[in-house]
């Protein structure tokens, strides 16, 4: 085909739910039209999909606590009003059949979820409904038809939502496609290679088999392929959020006795995925869906573990006789993913090309609303609802706090745990969890020290360097850094004597974030403040300085510990020098410190004991604080008490009160037996991780195994500080411990079992992460 023939108002490239939906309102408004895109649709969602037309059935509980989300749902809401009269003009002669699949959906509340998804998500879906004035109806699980699950999985709670129903999707998309046709739309079955553009605007399309079709205007709208088009016009892709896929398997089955439930059941969202569901198709055969997956490519052949997965879930939560069922047909799909979660629809910045994808999970069931409002956009007509929230340039959308996004990815991979039925001893759960909070906040530290992606692909980020890469140039592009792929020392870098203060700092940041550096921006701050002074953030950076910031930086990005790079650390505007083999003070016992602190304000020349001192930190800045105060250091370590007793004597020269250091172990049941009594408050910061637990190279490698583990669960030493205070201190008296954080529910019990002390109480540092507790002497 040549050039010249092909020419059309707006050509669109996807043939899915959402790229027909469009060619069709485009079609019906006599706009020439073409939609692109493979009878197979090889990395499609639309054809794998349950087509459930859920505008409820999908809420969940951070649905309603993010405006975006808010919008999704109340555009959903709209979008199901359309759907009746949507079918009706797609029978387009009475031999059509009805496309509905089911009447109304099931939402149960089974024994298989955890609270923090499934039952807030059933909550907020109750509460949703609600709020729109919509029909429901609570149930009793046993009065369900057809529901027939193991009692291991059982279901607790259940409600019928008539007004969501589900429609059979194969058949949907071959009726969009004939009535598209039948409209004078042209379908082309090939996929679009490229966009031709020039001085700022669209001029055509260009197919794999090198015909280019003249259009001034393209849409987007091939899902999660829709970012190979895109990529040829980069310097639009790179202020965009990148696409990827959610791949997803299904099942379509022949039920053993050729029955189907007359409803969708499914349980509310969970564990990074829409929920198990089963949606009646017709004779007899049911579909079973769905997991979900990120994948920076789509995929087109389902993993046998998630085929496994998913049909051992609808086996016990749905109807233990499915094991019987004959498997008819295993299903692929690709929700498109854009890196921030959220939808992109607009205009972008090239005059002419346009996005109507990323809807992530709700694409079909918002088809008949998006293809009606973008039609207006492109036609310039005015719009019903606002798209401006999701135009796809734009900076990364974050609806939740770091906090929120780890906290939600920590329960959701908890979640697929239980989902999968896991039998592992007791005491393990909570420790993964505590040690999925410290890995999933360095790996969303790591990818940017402000921006976060959503749970689902913080978690998929951690096993996967391409998408990791996809994150690190959105973020630098949408903070005006490097462009994608280029990585090049000259793309990082100003010329020589050009550098400024803040050029460095950012280079510097990216050296320590590829290295898993925690907290990058502080520790570059710190390595910049070391070698430079005080300048201002343009002035000029010397060459041989810069040398020295980036080779400080290289060991840092080895994650040895910024105080044995520096020589030094502050504690309490104290500060210290930090030894190899001594433990480098950590801010968050700055909080231990305070709170130790304000419990002797009151108190005349009190009497403070500082256990596990290491380099006597916490007991010098306990001495510069209150002049007046008698100060005991103790440890064991022979390293330790060196670098405890320099600095005490520095402090002294420096005009401080004098402490005493004293070599001690608290396993000592006669250690400093002289103050029985005496001590008005003890604080310790013991080793406490449990031995043969894998932690980061910065403590496991840099510091010695005594300062770090305490036995099998990391208590031994906090047992023996417990005991020691208890000896110590006077009626009254304070005790303050730094612990790990699952820890904060085991020590109080520690120190009410010695009956010595009064409730213990815990205590958070400042990122809000359990850190220390506190309590009195009886």
């Amino acid at each position: 085909m040549s050039e010249g023939n092909h020419s059309y108002d707006v050509v669109v490239v996807g043939n899915g739910a959402l790229g027909l939906s469009l060619g069709l309102e485009l079609a019906r408004r006599k706009v020439r039209v073409a939609v692109l895109g493979q009878p197979h649709r090889p990395g499609a969602a639309s054809a794998a999909a349950g087509a459930m037309l859920g505008a409820f059935g999908e809420v969940t509980a951070d649905h309603l606590t993010s405006e975006h989300g808010r919008i999704k749902l109340d555009w959903a809401h709209q979008a199901s009003k359309l759907w009746p009269e949507w079918l009706s003009r797609l029978r387009l002669d009475s031999t059509d059949t009805d496309l509905l699949t089911a009447k109304g959906t099931v939402v149960m509340l089974n024994t298989v979820g955890v609270p923090g998804i499934d039952t807030r998500n059933y909550k907020a879906i109750r509460e949703s409904l609600i709020t729109y004035g919509e029909k429901f109806e609570d149930v009793d699980p046993e009065d369900i038809d057809w529901l027939d699950a193991e009692p291991s999985a059982r279901p607790l709670q259940a409600m019928f939502l008539p007004n969501e129903h589900a429609v059979n999707a194969t058949e949907l998309l071959m009726r969009l496609e004939k009535a598209f046709v039948a409209a004078g739309g042209m379908l082309i079955a090939e996929r679009a290679t490229r966009v031709d553009h020039a001085h700022g605007r669209v001029r055509g399309i260009s197919l794999e088999s090198g015909t280019t079709l003249r259009t001034g205007k393209t849409v987007l709208a091939a899902g999660a392929y829709s970012q190979v088009v895109l990529d040829s016009v980069p310097e639009q892709a790179v202020q965009i959020p990148r696409l990827i896929s959610g791949y997803g398997v299904s099942a379509v089955v022949d039920t053993a006795d050729g029955t189907c439930p007359p409803s969708v059941i499914r349980t509310p969202n969970r564990a990074f995925a829409c929920g198990l569901h089963v949606v009646p198709r017709p004779g007899g055969r049911l579909y079973v869906g769905a997991t979900n997956i990120v994948s920076v490519e789509p995929r087109e052949t389902a993993l046998i573990s998630d085929v496994l997965f998913l049909l051992n879930c609808a086996h016990r939560q749905v109807r233990k006789d499915l094991a019987d069922s004959g498997l008819r047909r295993i299903q692929v799909g690709n929700r498109p993913v854009s890196l921030d979660g959220m939808p992109l629809l607009g205009e972008t910045g090239l005059s002419g090309l346009w996005m109507m994808t990323g809807t992530y999970r709700d694409g079909l069931t918002l088809s008949p609303l998006l293809a009606r409002e973008m039609t207006a956009l492109l036609l310039e007509e005015a719009s019903s609802i606002d798209l401006e929230p999701f135009r796809p340039v734009r900076p990364p959308i974050q609806p939740a706090s770091r906090e929120e996004v780890v906290d939600a990815t920590v329960t959701h991979m908890l979640a697929t745990g239980y989902e999968s039925d896991w039998a592992v001893p007791i005491y393990w759960p909570a420790a993964m969890e505590h040690y999925l909070h410290v890995a999933y906040t360095q790996r969303a530290q790591e990818l940017d020290p402000i921006f976060t992606p959503p749970p689902e692909l913080l978690a998929a980020s951690r096993l996967n360097p391409p998408l990791t890469q996809a994150l690190l140039d959105y973020y630098a592009a949408s903070r005006g850094g490097v462009k994608v792929g280029d990585s090049s020392p000259a793309a990082q870098s100003p010329s020589p004597g050009q550098l400024t203060v803040d050029d460095l700092a950012e280079e510097v940041v990216r050296t320590l974030t590829s290295g898993g550096v925690p907290r990058p921006r502080r520790d570059a701050d710190a390595l910049l403040a070391h070698v430079l002074g005080s300048p201002g953030p343009k002035d000029q950076v010397p060459e041989e300085a810069a040398h020295e910031v980036r080779a400080l930086a290289a060991r840092r990005a080895e994650l040895i510990p910024l105080g044995h790079i520096l020589g030094r650390a502050r504690l309490g505007g104290v500060e210290v020098t930090v030894t190899e083999g001594v433990f480098a003070p950590l801010f968050p016992t700055e909080r231990l410190l305070e709170w130790g602190l304000s419990a002797i304000s009151d108190i005349r020349n009190p009497v403070v004991v500082d256990l596990c001192t290491g380099s006597a930190a916490v007991a010098l800045a306990v001495a510069h604080a209150r002049p007046d105060a008698q100060v005991h250091a103790v440890d064991l370590d022979e390293a330790a008490l060196e670098c405890a007793r320099g600095n005490a004597a520095a402090r002294v020269a420096a005009g401080d009160t004098p402490i005493t250091v004293h070599a001690g172990d608290v396993a000592d049941e006669e250690l400093l037996a002289f103050l029985d009594g005496k001590v008005d408050l003890v604080l310790a910061n013991p080793p406490y991780v449990p031995v043969g637990t894998e932690i980061s190279p910065e403590f496991g490698k840099y510091h010695p195994e005594r300062a770090i583990f305490s036995g099998a669960d990391g208590l031994d030493v906090i047992r023996h500080v417990i005991s020691r205070a208890g000896r110590l201190l006077r009626r009254g008296g304070a005790l303050a411990i730094e612990h790990d954080d699952p820890q904060i529910d085991v020590v109080p019990g520690l120190l009410a079992a010695s009956g010595l002390f009064s409730d213990g109480e815990g205590h958070r540092d400042q990122e809000d992460r359990p850190r220390y507790t506190t309590s009195f002497r009886k």
